[in-house]
């Protein structure tokens, strides 16, 4: 330090000997010496750096509580797919790139004028992004009430499928020993699913009682198949269609199965002008049908149908036109052509080549498939009435899957389309974590808006998936072991129905959902709070036009940072915001380094006295204004960097920041709390403001020294080794799962 005298260290024993300094203990004396003149600069402006981190504290603190009104707003830049898509990154860049090279192009020219003022537009849009918001936090209930099961039913039968929109079908065997019959009832809100809408009775089995019932869903009927009989009715009123039998009887007068129909008819499907039965043992058989003679098959084709294992039941068999089947079994889901002939001839009756699939998807790691749907799709350009109005669309639905293991998966159908182009994966649906596992799976329309929606169920919850962007607008509890949970509607009253089933018995579990279980939703603009919102923009402005003193200033940039803050975090996922906060950083080393014009850009900003920056005076009597006013007056200065201090005088002192140092590591805070699971959110972003701070620190090391320093590099170093920190403490490995594109 100048004007002091150095002690020395020695290794020698005291007295009139000549002593010679060690060289390593002069290199040690000369490094506490640094650290003690470092100290204790930091100490003469500790004032300064922690009025510095209470606003950077403050700014994002205030950006974390109005985050809730962004979020049911939907007020994301790019929209909920954006958010994902590295290509909107570059455009917020580019946008930034264009905004400075502006600002210096102005200064340069001496248009100050046009900066302040066009600044000054900005900025009120800006301070509308937090004050209108904050006006309505004040309002606002985003709470909301419990929902409970308030009643139960309990009905004979195992369930064999949904029915409609809001009904599902059972199938109750009798107890005969021998000759059992089996009553298929359909049940809907109706009538509260306290008795069937309509039900109809008919033989089951000859001998073996235990025979399970499965349904294959078409456009005007089910078809049903017992293993001894196949036969169908209509969707509507259960007036018996078609029956036929699955077995004949031998010169004894015994019950044998058909040929070729080894262990009996597991699955029927029935076209105009066919019946297509399934063995238990993966094959298929085609028969003819006659209009004239009910009753009566006519054996036409074979083939196999591997990997689906038909003897262990199907999770979804529904018929998607007259020549396509979409069956799913927990180990395959496969659209099949249902072709009327084979080629191939062997062994027995007909050919035993492969049945044709035109999608398949087979299960992997052990997991199962649990369930299944067919509907229109929430990523339809028209409503329902439009597309089904429309020849061109009025065959498109979705076929949605479920995994045990939490996989969601979507496969658009198309039936104008030939073949394997009739099928399309969703690459859409970023459902990823979303459960752990998957009990039920419903294509849906709640608010009968004419779009679709997602209800997926877990063990504990059902989750409201709200159209096109797929948002989680609102979470139920759901009995555990639900394997149909699904919407009625019902009049004014809507419900939530969890049905459980076993081979024997079925319960109904039902609440009514009001209003006031759901969150907010949508941009919410009450009249007075918006009101409130501008007439305070208005006044925060006013204030910098004609009295833009620090503590103006710095009231004004907290809360126009809070708002980009948020907007920006709610905009970008995290691996997003980093990437963006990697290349801001590189940029502003660049800009304060080597081109410097970011110091010009600070100058300017100061000496015009915009909110984009944050003052911390060291003295109580500092004053921006005449600090502005008297470097204009006096000599040019070196510019300052970005975040830097004035040189002590005993005239004032203050350290600078700008807006951006806040903004950037604010937006990976807010990035977590939006997009992460919400049972670790708040603590990761806690580790992210931390790392920021401990960031923040380390960029005080510089400022004290009074060193120009690009403030980026390290403020968003930090928040982002925070982030890590706390996703793997509290996320592990997943916090490393990117799922973003181009």
């Amino acid at each position: 330090m100048r004007g002091v005298n150095p002690i020395t260290m020695t290794d020698e024993a005291e007295g009139g000997q000549d002593r010679t300094v060690s060289r390593r203990f002069a290199e040690v004396e000369d490094e506490l010496r640094q650290g003690d003149r470092l100290l204790s600069l930091m100490a003469e402006q500790w004032r300064g750096m922690a009025g510095m981190a209470g606003m950077f504290v403050a700014t994002i603190a205030l950006a974390m509580y109005i985050r809730p009104y962004y979020d049911v707003g939907e007020l994301h830049a790019f929209g909920a797919s954006g958010a994902t898509q590295v290509r909107y990154v570059g455009v917020q860049l580019m946008a930034i790139f264009a905004f400075t090279a502006l600002i210096i192009y102005l200064a340069k020219v001496g248009m100050d004028y046009i900066i302040k003022y066009g600044m000054y537009v900005v900025l009120t849009l800006a301070l509308l992004y937090t004050m209108v918001p904050l006006a309505h936090m004040a309002v606002l209930d985003f709470d909301t009430e419990p929902f409970d099961i308030t009643d139960t039913h309990v009905h004979d039968g195992a369930v064999l499928g949904t029915w409609g929109d809001y009904g599902f079908i059972t199938a109750n065997i009798s107890d005969d020993d021998l000759n059992t019959t089996v009553e298929i009832a359909a049940w809907g809100v109706s009538n509260g699913y306290l008795e069937p809408i309509w039900s109809m009775e008919h033989p089951h089995n000859i001998a073996d009682t235990s025979s399970p019932v499965r349904m294959t869903t078409a456009a005007d009927h089910l078809s049903f198949a017992s293993g001894a009989y196949a036969w169908s009715v209509d969707i509507d009123t259960g007036e018996l269609m078609e029956s036929y039998d699955c077995f004949e009887w031998d010169e004894n007068g015994e019950a044998v199965p058909l040929d070729n129909m080894f262990g009996g008819c597991a699955l029927a499907v029935m076209t105009d002008d066919a019946v297509y039965l399934a063995n238990a043992f993966d094959e298929l058989l085609r028969y003819r049908t006659f209009e004239q003679s009910p009753g009566v098959l006519g054996y036409e084709a074979r083939w196999r149908i591997p990997g689906f294992s038909t003897g262990d039941g199907a999770v979804l068999s529904q018929l998607l036109s007259n020549d396509q089947w979409m069956l799913v079994t927990p180990s395959q889901a496969a659209g099949i052509l249902l072709e009327e002939k084979t080629t191939a001839f062997g062994l027995g009756q007909g050919g035993m080549e492969n049945a044709t699939y035109l999608y398949q998807h087979a299960t992997e790691n052990d997991s199962q498939f649990t369930s299944a749907d067919v509907g229109w799709s929430p990523f339809l350009e028209e409503n329902f009435s439009d597309t089904q109005a429309d020849p061109e669309t009025r065959q498109q639905r979705m076929i949605l899957l479920g995994q045990a293991d939490g996989t969601v998966t979507g496969v658009e159908w198309n039936g104008t389309y030939a073949n394997e182009s009739a099928y399309a994966v969703q690459e859409r649906m970023l459902l990823d974590g979303l459960v752990d596992t998957v009990r039920s799976v419903r294509l849906t329309d709640l608010d009968e808006s004419g779009y679709s929606d997602m209800l997926i169920a877990d063990d504990t919850d059902a989750y409201w998936l709200y159209t096109t962007s797929l948002a989680n607008r609102a979470t139920f509890p759901v009995p555990e072991n639900s394997t149909h949970v699904f919407f009625a509607i019902d009049d004014d009253t809507t419900s939530l129905v969890a049905v459980q089933s076993n081979a024997t018995t079925t319960e109904i579990n039902a609440g009514e959902l009001t209003s006031a279980m759901f969150p907010l939703f949508g941009l919410q603009l009450l009249l007075v709070p918006t009101l409130v919102g501008l007439a305070l923009t208005g006044l925060l402005l006013v204030l910098l036009i004609v009295h833009s003193e620090w503590y103006v200033v710095n009231t004004t940039g907290v809360l126009l940072g809070a708002g980009v803050c948020v907007m920006l975090g709610v905009t970008f996922v995290p691996a997003l915001a980093i990437l963006f906060m990697a290349l801001a950083a590189i940029y502003d080393f660049w800009a304060v380094y080597k081109s410097k014009h970011m110091l010009d850009l600070a100058d300017t900003m100061i000496g015009l006295r915009l909110p984009i920056l944050l003052v911390a005076p060291q003295d109580s009597d500092y004053s921006l204004i005449e600090e502005t006013e008297h470097a204009k007056a006096s000599a040019k200065k070196e510019a300052s960097a970005p975040v830097n201090t004035r040189p002590a005088k005993k005239r004032s002192e203050a350290m600078f920041m700008g807006l951006g140092d806040v903004i950037f590591p604010g937006m990976l805070v807010l990035s977590a709390m939006q997009w992460l699971d919400p049972s670790v959110a708040f603590q990761v972003a806690m580790t992210t403001l931390l790392g920021g701070l401990l960031g923040y620190l380390a960029l005080m090391t510089y400022v004290a020294r009074g060193k120009a320093q690009a403030g980026l590099p390290l403020l968003n170093g930090g928040a982002i080794l925070g982030y890590l920190v706390g996703g793997l403490l509290f996320l592990g490995t997943e916090i490393l799962r990117f799922n973003i594109s181009w």
